[in-house]
């Protein structure tokens, strides 16, 4: 069984950022794109005192995405990816045009996506990102 982790980052406030990650199916192997029906991301800003209360961050709560955007055919190893040889194949840049991720600097921000496959239960990809 893969293991769920958080993927720890730093930000720039009010920037956008590229997400990159290796996301497993529940067999163990890289998902693809066809596997995967509807997907939606959710970035909130993190209580400092209690990291259970989260704010939604507004223009970037349960925005809807194409899976075909964000979910790569095949592992990718490329410039943007230092964690390993194996590479990854999740890949989203988030759009900052109409409202920022990311407002406050020396904040911490939660980035959720959550990923509906054809058959099985829902895939959640967390990112848990400083802003500085």
């Amino acid at each position: 069984m893969p293991d769920a982790a958080e993927i720890y980052g730093i930000v720039f406030q009010k920037a956008s950022a590229t997400l990159l990650a290796r996301v497993l199916g529940a067999d163990g192997n890289p998902i693809t794109p066809s596997q995967i029906t509807a997907a939606r991301y959710s970035v909130a800003l993190v209580d400092d005192e209690d990291p259970t209360l989260l704010s939604p961050i507004p223009g970037h709560w349960e925005v809807a995405l194409t899976p075909s955007t964000i979910i790569l055919a095949t592992v990718q190893k490329d410039a943007l990816w230092s964690v390993d040889e194996t590479g990854y194949n999740f890949r989203h840049i988030l759009d900052v045009t109409h409202a920022p991720a990311f407002p406050e600097a020396q904040r911490t921000y939660r980035v959720e996506y959550r990923l509906t496959p054809q058959t099985g239960q829902e895939i959640v990809v967390r990112f848990r990102l400083r802003a500085i």
